[in-house]
């Protein structure tokens, strides 16, 4: 499901119940497109996400952290400066489309009250967030500013008279009448006559019509069964997520207390993934074109490769040429002679201005510069290989790893000369312990490397030899040590599912992972930093869990 009308509508009733009457106590701007608010509410603090972004504009409240900026953004200190201390008088929808306004009442200097509604328009790559004066109906400021001659249908300046977004002229299903739903023959239909219902909501509908049941006890229902704590992850042709249950189209597999939690897990990587291309969208791109070079580079050595195969060839002909030297006439182009280990006819070319012994010491030449090309070649194709494998690591390391982590993979890159190393002090750098601590149902305690460099002081410095250590097989992954020499065997599984989770492999399923002591692996001298070989390795499969990694990681803050 999409956040369409009808997933608005229950979050709307979700955060009325959570955060009205609240007090805002902080804003902050963590990414381009993403408002905080931390509203104090019921002698507690819920953090409020508002997202314009392109592809995962939403609104809800969420538990993920997020980092404060060091410099606030223009449109923050707008927000600062008017809505600091207000008190959210409620959350509405615009009838059932993907617009909600949060109602504020705020005091200014001179302690005077006054109204302003903050907007979000879920709408693509068009979302945004306007702050309005109620007073005047004005903007005061909107977090994506578009100049008028990019937008002809209404002002998106501060200044400018607010105007909601053009109309469909649809219907509002929750105001609907069973006889609205008749002569609708499929679920196109009923998307075109009802405003705010997505792709799955009509699809829904159409089999409750397919079996004479009444769609609008479902659309009312939609209230109810919210407050009954359904909001569920949902399974058809992708991952998806609902309100409730959808019981004719979907099968369910997993549910949520609230429907922040629910947004909290489906979004999770995605964002992740997003935040992290944003910070590293050069970095990634000077890598891809180093691949790309390799790679070619690779495809080139194989041929040469290839080709050297024929000089056992070059060497048979120089040893026919000089025996059967005497039979050689001067200015032949070629020349027909039984080669003496199997009897068989050979017909060998010539150089016709070259003489008879001319011709072998060719052939012998070719055969020596094939020969002497091996061991160069079978060289750059180790180094190239290994550094194509050392590169799709990083690169497959930024889609699992933790927006905190990039600034280790970052430093990481410079210590190895892909990227130019930043002056001192232009980017923070938290000293922090190496790796992610977890610990098992039973006790014993993991550490995970979040970079090569890690992953190398993690096995390599700081683990005990009889420690097991565990990576997902033949994938690139981070290197997960098991503290213990003898551990139980739902240890190594839990250690071998936090494995699986930090690897490419998150989303896959029996997962193979590679265990074994740490005494059993070692590190080739001049290796690519996170690079190692071993031998004696046992293999289990095993199912990246997210519910598991999060239940056992360990808090250091």
């Amino acid at each position: 499901m999409s956040f369409d009308g009808m997933f608005t509508h229950s979050m709307v009733n979700e955060l009325n119940r959570t955060l009205k009457g609240g007090r805002i106590s902080k804003i902050q701007q963590p990414f381009a497109n993403e408002l905080i608010l931390t509203v104090r509410s019921n002698r507690k603090n819920e953090q409020l996400l508002l997202s314009a972004h392109p592809s995962y504009a939403r609104l809800q409240v969420t538990a993920q952290p997020f980092a404060n900026p060091a410099k606030p953004s223009t449109f923050v200190m707008s927000l600062r400066k008017y809505i600091t201390s207000a008190i959210v008088q409620g959350f509405r929808q615009l009838n059932n489309d993907r617009v909600v306004m949060i109602d504020l009442s705020a005091k200014n200097e001179l302690g005077d009250i006054h109204q302003y509604t903050l907007t979000i328009e879920i709408m693509s790559r068009h979302s945004n967030i306007f702050l309005i004066n109620n007073e005047t109906n004005s903007i005061v400021d909107l977090i994506k500013r578009v100049s008028p001659e990019n937008n002809s249908f209404r002002g998106l300046l501060p200044g400018d008279t607010y105007q909601l977004p053009p109309s469909q002229n649809k219907m509002n299903p929750f105001t609907a009448t069973k006889e609205d739903f008749e002569n609708l023959d499929d679920a196109n239909a009923i998307r075109e006559k009802f405003e705010g219902i997505g792709l799955d909501t009509s699809d829904e509908l159409a089999e409750i019509m397919k079996k004479n049941e009444d769609p609008v006890e479902f659309i009312n229902n939609f209230d109810e069964l919210i407050s009954a704590n359904t909001a569920n992850l949902h399974k058809n042709k992708k991952l998806g997520f609902f309100p409730i249950e959808y019981k004719n189209t979907t099968d369910i597999i997993g549910y949520y207390p609230t429907l922040g939690q629910l947004l909290d897990n489906y979004y999770l990587d995605r964002a992740r993934i997003d935040r992290i291309e944003q910070q590293t969208k050069s970095i990634t791109h000077r890598l891809s074109i180093i691949l790309k070079k390799d790679k070619s580079k690779i495809k080139k050595l194989n041929k040469q490769l290839e080709q050297t195969k024929i000089m056992d060839q070059y060497n048979l002909y120089g040893e026919l040429l000089t025996t059967y030297m005497s039979k050689i006439e001067r200015g032949s182009k070629s020349i027909t002679l039984t080669n003496y280990y199997n009897n068989e006819e050979v017909k060998i070319a010539l150089n016709p201005e070259y003489s008879p012994s001319d011709n072998a010491q060719s052939y012998y030449k070719r055969y020596r510069k094939l020969q002497n090309s091996i061991p160069h070649i079978n060289e750059q194709l180790e180094i190239t290989t290994n550094e194509v494998n050392y590169l799709d690591s990083v690169l497959a390391s930024l889609e699992y790893v933790d927006i905190e982590d990039v600034d280790g993979i970052i430093e990481e890159l410079e210590e190895s000369g892909y990227i130019k190393k930043k002056k001192k002090n232009q980017r923070r750098k938290k000293k922090k312990t190496v790796g992610e601590k977890f610990e098992t149902s039973t006790g014993i305690q993991v550490i995970v490397g979040k970079n090569n460099i890690e992953n190398d002081k993690l096995t390599m410095k700081l683990a005990q030899k009889n420690h097991y250590w565990l990576h997902v097989k033949g994938i690139p992954g981070s290197h997960v040590i098991l503290e213990s020499s003898d551990p139980d065997e739902q240890s190594l599984v839990e250690a071998a599912s936090i494995a699986a989770y930090y690897s490419k492999a998150r989303e896959s399923a029996k997962v193979p992972v590679d265990y074994l002591q740490v005494r059993n692996i070692r590190k080739p001298n001049g290796a690519k930093p996170g690079f190692v070989i071993f031998e004696g390795q046992k293999t289990m499969l095993v199912d990246p869990d997210r519910n598991l990694v999060n239940k056992l990681k360990v808090d250091t803050k």
